[in-house]
């Protein structure tokens, strides 16, 4: 039989009538627009409102429209209809229409509310109905704080909310109100009538949830902005029988809220990895596709999902974790400095699987990915490698044995070395740097030390360009040879100060290196602090004492080097 479908351009006052009662069905992302995206909507509409003049008198005789896109339905007969696609845009137009009726007050409020609750009746025992419904772990902060009248002036930054969403509503909801703030009156007065009569949606609907599905998949092929989280939700939950959904669904909403969106999209990266062992194609629906031939969708979500989800917290938030461990907060704080988190499927597999050992698995990693990217190791390479780890866990491969994917080649541990005894300010990116000397500084600091400032930035000890009459010619006869060379690198909490950098040594220590109480923050910078001078002799040392500290903890002395 074949599937009706109906599209049809509709004016928003026809969108927010009793002709539709929007919820959002639970296999659909949370509202997640932020100020950007909303902030864009209103500039749009106030753009248009420029453009045509429009005002308040003349709205009635505008006869461009404004068109808002599309968005997708599942209806059948009467008013209800699920939203498969445009829950970001409803969700925006309704908190910027209660704004807009709170703001304004009685001679606007009855009018505008009539696009936000479709009116009961007292005799005839029917209770208001809200025009939209969002998901069931928002829908009560949304009607509360929102779709309830007068409840936009009760807002303020500090109104608790429980969710991402939540969140983004609030915030959208107080920038909508600062921006109204900020426009004259007569356009504030005049913006009810363009979006009720003047915006358009092009309504597209089928009884049929596959038909709705396909349409928009098409759409998300054309640039919809979703996240693979979202279109792998709708596959997952619609692979569970009906009368199971909501539980699933309530248990598939509870890892995304634990995570927070942008690491929930994450999540599904490292778990596609870990099922698949390889590097992954471009195209996500086939792979999923592939996955759930032999994995049902209850199952992902009860032996994947939540145990990967809370592994995979644990090692990002690993501060409120491990708290008791120091020397795995140590390490993990270093790898969460690596310029890329394809380390993270082997150590979330190796913590599904093992209970032992963990920390000298994660020590074993961190030299691999610190080593990888000093040597700029491609994106390939790290799949490759990391992949060949995950097959070799699955197998039951001792990791630990000087044969496993974990080691690192005698041949780029040569390249490390030399790299080393070179000038790695130059040679290095930026981030690379970076990191190798938050790993010295871990190496010197016995306790548990804490990286998670918001600068960190490396400054050269002798400067890249000396004065030719500064005190540090009086040491250096040739400072190209020292200036960029590991010694001569420290780690500082601010800023990089422009004039500071060319202080003698005694001045540079006193106003730049070290805070009120004569340390540093890194114990990298505070061994520089307690030099007396900085000379070749001082440089030279150094250079052999950090870069032996590296030899053995990253256990870089080749079987070439050892028998030399």
């Amino acid at each position: 039989m074949k599937t009706t479908l109906f599209a049809q351009e509709t004016p928003l006052h026809k969108v927010f009538s009793d002709d539709y009662l929007f919820t959002i069905p639970s296999v659909q992302r949370p509202y997640s627009w932020t100020t950007n995206e909303a902030g864009e909507l209103l500039d749009d509409l106030l753009d248009f409102m420029e453009h045509y003049n429009v005002t308040e008198q003349n709205v009635g005789d505008v006869e461009e429209p404004y068109f808002l896109g599309s968005i997708v339905l599942v209806k059948k007969d009467g008013p209800q209809a699920e939203v498969l696609d445009g829950q970001q845009r409803l969700t925006t137009l309704t908190i910027l229409l209660a704004v807009l009726r709170d703001y304004l007050g009685d001679d606007y409020a009855s009018e505008i509310d009539s696009m936000i609750v479709q009116k009961g009746s007292k005799i005839r025992n029917i209770a208001d109905t809200y025009r939209l419904c969002l998901r069931n772990r928002d829908s009560d902060f949304f009607k509360v704080s929102i779709q309830e009248r007068g409840a936009t002036q009760n807002l303020n930054a500090g109104t608790p909310v429980k969710t991402d969403s939540q969140k983004a509503i609030r915030d959208n909801a107080l920038y909508f109100l600062e921006r109204l703030n900020e426009l004259e009156p007569q356009t504030v007065k005049a913006l009810p009538g363009v979006i009720a009569t003047l915006c358009y949606i092009v309504v597209v609907s089928t009884p049929n949830f596959d038909s709705a599905f396909r349409i928009f998949t098409v759409l998300n092929d054309r640039g919809l902005d979703l996240m693979t989280s979202d279109i792998f939700k709708a596959q997952v939950i619609g692979d569970i029988p009906q009368h199971e959904q909501d539980h699933y669904t309530n248990k598939w909403e509870d890892v995304e809220v634990s995570l927070g969106r942008d690491r929930f999209n994450k999540l599904f990266d490292h778990m596609r990895m870990i099922i698949q062992k390889r590097k992954g194609s471009a195209n996500y629906k086939d792979e999923y596709s592939e996955i759930f031939s032999t994995i049902s969708g209850s199952r992902f979500i009860d032996e994947y999902l939540i145990p990967y989800g809370e592994i995979y917290l644990k090692l990002v938030n690993y501060n409120s974790y491990f708290g008791q461990q120091p020397q795995l907060i140590k390490v993990l704080s270093l790898l969460n400095r690596i310029d890329n988190s394809d380390w993270i499927p082997p150590a979330m597999f190796y913590l599904r699987k093992h209970n032992q050992k963990l920390e000298m698995f994660l020590n074993r990693l961190e030299v691999l990915a610190g080593t990888s990217m000093m040597l700029r190791k491609n994106f390939n390479w790290r799949m490759s490698r990391y992949s060949q780890i995950l097959r070799e866990m699955d197998k039951g491969v001792d990791v630990f044995s000087s044969e496993s994917a974990l080691e690192v080649s005698d041949e780029d541990k040569q390249e490390v070395l030399r790299m080393l005894n070179g000038d790695v300010y130059t040679d290095l990116k930026d981030t690379a740097r970076r990191y190798l000397l938050l790993r010295l500084d871990s190496l010197l600091t016995p306790g548990q030390p804490y990286y998670d400032y918001s600068v960190i930035t490396v400054e050269h000890v002798l400067p890249q360009t000396p004065k030719p009459d500064s005190a540090w010619m009086k040491h250096f006869d040739n400072p190209s040879e020292y200036v960029h060379k590991l010694a001569n690198l420290v780690l500082l909490t601010r800023v990089k100060n422009a004039q500071a950098k060319n202080y003698d040594f005694q001045k540079k220590k006193a106003s730049y290196f070290q805070t009120s109480n004569g340390i540093s923050s890194f114990a990298l910078t505070t061994q520089v602090i307690q030099e007396k001078e900085w000379t070749p002799a001082v440089l030279e040392h150094r250079q052999k004492n950090l870069i032996s500290l590296l030899e053995t903890a990253w256990n870089l002395r080749t079987t070439t080097s050892l028998n030399a």
